[in-house]
């Protein structure tokens, strides 16, 4: 009857609404949609922690090597109310696999290599248009705390995760991640003090709250 009453919750609920436990049990039982609900609700996270390590431009890469490789290993999880956490270990290990591989390549270019990549205007313009000169300095600020400050706070605030969902990801008690966000705004708040009546609105709202 127990299981009866959790196959019908699972049909009637939306996947989006469910906890990390209930989709993750899905997913090693073969539902992809389940898997996929886990992936968007953490994929923001993910990237973030892959940017601190390996940089943007493998970031995204090293994302998508992370899902593929905790679809793969999903059966073997032993405590699935941790999926958060063991993904959050998985994209680690691949960022600093990703970071260490990218440091050895640059260590053995070429001359010519190198040549192109100081004197090519395609190698040289960036991919992405540049933020704005208000934007590029509060990101500057944000990039200039420490890891666990600069990471919740992004989480927090770039991609609007909840606490909740935050402090299952890196694995910490609710109450040492809102601890982190109170001290990571009072370190970004003493960093834009002094120009932050010239700060887009939106920054402003950030350094307050």
């Amino acid at each position: 009857m127990k299981n009866a009453t959790w196959v019908t919750r699972m049909a009637e609920t939306r996947p989006e609404n469910l906890p990390d436990e209930m989709l993750a049990i899905a997913a090693i039982l073969g539902d992809l949609r389940s898997f996929d609900a886990l992936a968007l609700r953490y994929r923001a996270a993910a990237y973030r922690v892959a940017q601190s390590i390996a940089g943007n431009e493998l970031a995204e890469d090293a994302v998508q090597e992370s899902l593929l490789l905790a679809f793969k290993a999903l059966p073997s999880i032993e405590e699935p109310a941790k999926f958060a956490s063991w993904l959050y270990a998985i994209v680690r290990r691949v960022a600093l696999r990703m970071s260490q591989r990218t440091r050895r390549e640059r260590s053995q270019r070429i001359d010519l290599d190198e040549a192109l990549i100081e004197h090519s205007e395609a190698f040289a313009r960036p991919l992405a248009p540049r933020d704005t000169f208000e934007e590029a300095w509060v990101r500057a600020a944000v990039d200039a705390l420490d890891e666990d400050h600069r990471l919740i706070l992004k989480l927090r605030f770039y991609d609007e995760m909840p606490l909740k969902r935050i402090a299952d990801f890196l694995g910490l008690p609710l109450t040492t991640v809102k601890w982190r966000l109170h001290r990571a705004k009072q370190l970004l708040r003493e960093k834009l003090e002094p120009e932050k009546e010239g700060l887009p609105k939106r920054a402003r709202s950030t350094i307050k709250s």
